[in-house]
């Protein structure tokens, strides 16, 4: 419920190229466009690096007060953002 409220507000702010968590962003669509990458430079002969990064515990870490500061940019309403920030009440 509280990712349908604020969807809107954030999907404006990503860039197209941002595929997760996006319902119409296949994860094949992702693997396809990354091979395209990868044939084409092969073709043109260049160098490619390709980096993956496990966001896994990135969430651990994260200022609360930046957050809060960062949703009320995003257009998130208030009462929503404070929901979210209570959820994290007493995790490290």
């Amino acid at each position: 419920m509280l990712l349908n409220r604020i969807k809107d507000s954030v999907d404006v702010q990503l860039r197209d190229q941002q595929a997760g968590f996006r319902n119409d962003r296949l994860c094949t669509d992702q693997i396809a466009a990354l091979r395209i990458i990868m044939e084409q430079s092969t073709e043109w002969n260049s160098s490619l690096y390709i980096n993956f990064i496990d966001y896994g515990k990135a969430f651990d870490i994260v200022n609360r007060t930046t957050l809060r500061k960062l949703l009320r940019y995003c257009g998130v309403p208030e009462n929503i953002v404070n929901i979210l920030l209570n959820s994290y009440d007493g995790l490290n």
